[in-house]
């Protein structure tokens, strides 16, 4: 009844929660996985855009297919997928109980865990479009059946362990560390006798190893892993290892920070005079994959996103519960040592703030430091950095008392969970504003362009184009079919063609004249056309269909919507300039481009308006 009431409140949470989220904005992403749904729906494969793609993380988009394929309305799918991920996030508190008592706690400790579970920050993401809502609970089921397996190899258990590291592998292609943490663990239960663990464990390895071997090998590395193929690969040990110590920090603060010096202890009493094999095989288990999957984060940091990657550690958190739990199943040992990491805990909380990673692109990818950067705008970022620091500090002391004995264990389990919801609440606050203001930037009819009735839309992307403008029109209008490059950079890995301008004018796309309806976008670019009737403009955008052939008669790629200039630009006509120059707003010097008198360029030669 614990349990069910714990998912029951998780899931009215999470799904009140999403409803204040209005539009995806987290992009890509929130992007790629509803067009691979749609996809499987409309076409039986994964495409996008109209093309065949490879990606190796299937899983979301063919479960949530149904629900594309129910619907042709791209708002009723949102809302559906939102409720289908909150009930998903709501669900790892099963498997984390289960996993709990496997290792040895307590019924209560086990629905503490459960509680934990399920009250980590990123279950803000059940309002979204992505993966981890359902790769979540998939790895902690995982893990619970791997448990079994280094307790008790048997091969209904093995058979259960590697379904569902397969489907955790097929959620997210980041997870392929988990079975490799088990089968390290499974090693360390047998005391690192390998022949033993090949023994125990065959099917496992076979059923493990077999297939992927196969499918690369017939399938070649660049159509299994897809988009992942040609990632930044490069290896920087010193900078990663300063990325590590970042986001170990972050950890600390996202499972509730008052768990974490009972937490460390516990593993190393499971690690080192453990009480079972299930013991042993949690503990190795469990650093062995936050080692990996802090690896993976501080590579993708230091290569790409130079961001912290929290949604990678999302898993560490209930884990991290169970740890403290062995910890209090001892009887509290070690308290002074456990004193010395709350009073080092406290020193990191007063010596490094949240404030400086929660500014610019360093809180993209991390829930917790929404959360933070939520109460620095409520109450000034000084005061909203002194009260996280005075909130770590008082968990700190906590930790430490619960170690001496002075306060019960279950109360420090109890403000971790607070801790969590209260860091929940705070990105979900900043999830919903975040959604609110690139909905401002929106059409009032997000459907505008399927409800003009024109068929299907090729959309323009003009010099100076904005990629998430692009993506959010390409979400919300299912006729928008093809993305045609004028001058702009890809907006993603996907499909897009290149257009050419012929001399007469005429939108040329791989020698064939584009001839349907156009979507161009005019965020930073003035784009006039002939042979084509404007019939609606919205913001940023303006829908044309044509009366003829459409032609290019005016380019002026630097000339924002709102009528300022760029500091550089460059103007492409076929007919005289002067009309444009009447509209400038800024003092500009006009400088003749090598090109042939039909163009020309500017810079700006003064800031004044």
């Amino acid at each position: 009844m614990w349990l069910a009431g714990i998912v029951a409140a998780s899931f009215g949470g999470r799904l009140l929660a999403a409803l204040g989220r209005v539009t995806p904005y987290y992009l890509p992403d929130e992007y790629i996985y509803p067009s691979l749904a749609r996809g499987f729906a409309e076409h039986g494969r994964p495409m996008i855009r109209g093309a065949g793609v490879h990606f190796p993380a299937l899983l979301e988009p063919i479960l949530t297919a149904p629900i594309w394929l129910m619907t042709t309305s791209p708002e009723t799918a949102w809302r559906l997928t939102q409720a289908m991920h909150a009930f998903e996030v709501s669900l790892a508190a099963l498997p984390a109980y289960l996993l709990a008592r496997r290792v040895g706690l307590a019924r209560w400790p086990g629905i503490g865990v459960a509680a934990l579970a399920v009250a980590v920050p990123d279950g803000v993401y059940a309002g979204s479009m992505l993966a981890d809502p359902l790769a979540y609970p998939l790895v902690l089921g995982t893990l619970c059946a791997g448990i079994y397996v280094c307790a008790d190899a048997s091969r209904r258990a093995q058979l259960l362990f590697v379904v569902l590291a397969a489907l955790s592998v097929l959620a997210r292609i980041q997870y392929a560390v988990v079975p490799v943490a088990v089968v390290l663990g499974a090693l360390a239960a047998d005391r690192f006798r390998v022949i033993t663990t090949l023994r125990r464990l065959w099917l496992s390895l076979v059923l493990l190893v077999v297939p992927p071997v196969v499918l690369f090998a017939t399938l070649g590395h660049d159509r299994v892993l897809g988009v992942y193929a040609h990632g930044r690969h490069t290896l920087r040990p010193l900078a990663m290892l300063h990325w590590v110590a970042r986001d170990a920090m972050l950890l600390a603060y996202s499972s509730g920070w008052v768990i974490v010096p009972g937490a460390l202890a516990g593993l190393a009493y499971a690690m080192f005079r453990p009480r079972t094999r299930a013991e042993i095989g949690f503990a190795a288990t469990t650093v062995t994959l936050a080692g990996a999957l802090l690896l993976e984060a501080s590579q993708i940091a230091d290569t790409d996103s130079q961001r912290f990657q929290e949604r990678y550690l999302l898993v560490l958190v209930p884990l991290l519960g169970i740890a403290f739990g062995l910890y209090v199943e001892r009887g509290l040992p070690q308290k002074l040592a456990v004193a010395f990491v709350a009073a080092g805990l406290l020193l990191v909380a007063a010596r490094i703030p949240l404030s400086g990673y929660a500014a610019a692109h360093n809180k993209d990818d991390s829930p917790t430091l929404w959360a933070v950067l939520r109460l620095e705008s409520l109450v000034t970022t000084g005061n909203g950095s002194l009260a996280v620091a005075l909130t770590a500090a008082a968990l700190s002391g906590l930790a430490a008392l619960v170690a001496a004995r002075k306060l019960p264990a279950a109360l420090a389990l109890g403000a971790a969970v607070a801790a969590c919801c209260a860091l929940s609440a705070g990105a979900t606050s900043f999830d919903s504003k975040t959604s609110h203001l690139l909905r401002g930037t929106l059409p009032s009819d997000l459907a505008w362009v399927d409800d003009a009735h024109l068929g299907a839309v090729d959309l323009l992307a003009p010099p100076g184009a904005r990629k998430e403008q692009s993506w959010e029109q390409l979400f919300w209008n299912h006729s928008v079919r093809r993305l045609l490059l004028l001058g702009s950079p890809a907006i993603d890995q996907f499909a897009s063609q290149r257009v050419e301008v012929a001399r007469d004018g005429r939108l040329l796309v791989g020698g064939s004249v584009v001839r349907r309806p156009l979507l161009v976008q005019t965020y930073a670019s003035t784009v006039e056309l002939t042979g084509a009737k404007r019939v609606r403009h919205e913001l940023i955008f303006d829908l044309y269909r044509p009366v003829g052939t459409p032609r290019l008669r005016l380019l002026a790629a630097g000339r924002f919507a709102d009528d300022w200039l760029a500091p550089r630009g460059a103007i492409r006509m076929r007919e005289a300039i002067e009309r444009f120059l009447r509209d400038a707003t800024l003092v500009t010097s006009f400088l003749p481009s090598r090109s042939a008198g039909r163009s020309c360029s500017w810079r700006k030669a003064s800031p004044k308006p």
